[in-house]
C-alpha cells in the first residue's frame, strides 16, 4: 500500500502496534533542503516527530532500521568553513530518549568511486591539518522497540511452518560491514539498492510482516517486500515519486489519499 501524504500526517491513521519493521533513510539537512528545514534543531526535531509516531505504530520488540550519514553543507565563500553534520550521531540519543533500544551499527560501505571528493585541495599540497576522507560509508542503525520480553516471545508468535520459511538462508553477512554498491534511479536522486533492503527484510522481519517506510521515495522497500512475501506500507508525499512507485509495482502497489487507509489484521501483532 502507498499513502501520498506526508510522513507525520500519515502516520497518524495507522493503528498501534501494526508494524512489525520499519526501514526508511529519512531526507537529509544539506544545502538543497536548507529553505525546507530553518535550522538544525528544526530538522531534527521534525524527524523525531516522524519516528515517535513510528514508535506508537511498531509492534512490541519489534525493530526499526535508520539508514543515515553525515552530510556537509559546502561553505559560502572561501573566507568561510564547511560544516559537517553528524545526523547519525545527533539522532541517536534522541531515539534511545524516546524509547527505542539500540541494537547494532552496521556500515554500508560503498566502492570508493562512490564518493564525493573532499581531499583534492590537499592531493596537491599535502600540509597537515587538511586532510578530509572520501566518505564511502553510511550507518544503517538497527533499533528495537524496547520490551520486558525477550526476541524468543516475538519468534513464539508465529507458527513453526512461518518460522521455517522465514529462515535467513546461506551466505549471511556475519559482520557489521556491508559492501554494496550504490543504485541509480532516474526519478529519485538517491534510493535504496534493493539488495540493502532485502537484507534488512530478510534479517529483521518474518514472512507476512508488514513493512514500513515513511520517506519512501522511489519504493524501493516495497519492491523488495514484494520478492521476499512480505506487506509493504509506503508513505511518500512526492506526486512524482508516487507515480515512479506504482509503474514500478505495478498491480502489487495501490496509492490512496491521506485518511483513507485501513490495514488488514495481522494475526501476530
Amino acid at each position: 500500500m502507498v499513502i501520498q501524504g506526508d510522513a507525520l500526517n500519515s502516520l497518524l491513521s495507522v493503528p498501534d502496534q501494526s508494524v512489525q519493521l520499519t526501514f526508511t533513510s529519512p531526507p537529509y539537512y544539506n544545502a538543497r533542503d536548507y529553505s525546507t528545514y530553518p535550522s538544525y534543531e528544526f530538522y531534527l526535531d521534525s524527524l523525531c516527530e516522524v519516528f515517535r509516531e513510528v514508535h506508537r505504530v511498531t509492534a512490541e520488540g519489534r525493530f526499526l532500521v535508520v539508514n543515515t550519514s553525515p552530510v556537509i553543507v559546502p561553505r559560502a565563500g572561501r573566507q568561510h568553513e564547511s560544516h559537517r553534520f553528524a545526523i547519525p550521531f545527533d539522532l541517536h540519543p534522541r531515539l534511545t530518549a524516546m524509547g527505542w533500544k539500540f541494537i547494532d551499527d552496521i556500515i554500508w560501505k560503498k566502492p570508493a568511486g562512490a564518493a564525493k571528493p573532499r581531499n583534492s585541495g590537499f592531493v596537491v599540497h599535502r600540509q597537515p591539518l587538511t586532510y578530509k576522507a572520501n566518505a564511502v560509508t553510511e550507518y544503517v542503525m538497527v533499533y528495537r522497540k524496547q520490551s520486558h520480553r525477550l526476541i524468543d516471545w516475538n519468534l513464539r508468535q508465529y507458527p513453526l511452518d512461518v518460522r521455517e520459511d522465514s529462515r535467513v538462508p546461506d551466505g549471511f553477512e556475519a559482520t557489521n560491514v556491508w559492501d554494496i554498491d550504490p543504485a541509480h534511479d532516474s526519478v529519485h536522486s538517491a534510493v535504496f539498492p534493493e539488495s540493502l533492503c532485502e537484507r534488512v527484510i530478510r534479517y529483521y522481519s518474518m514472512i507476512g510482516d508488514l513493512v514500513l517506510d515513511p520517506f519512501a521515495g522511489s519504493g524501493t522497500l516495497g519492491a523488495a517486500a514484494v520478492g521476499l512475501s512480505r506487506d509493504f506500507l509506503l508513505l511518500e508525499i512526492n506526486e512524482e515519486y508516487v507515480s515512479r512507485i506504482i509503474s514500478r509495482l505495478g498491480l502489487v502497489a495501490r496509492a490512496i489519499h491521506l485518511g483513507d487507509w485501513r490495514p488488514h489484521g495481522h494475526d501476530h501483532d
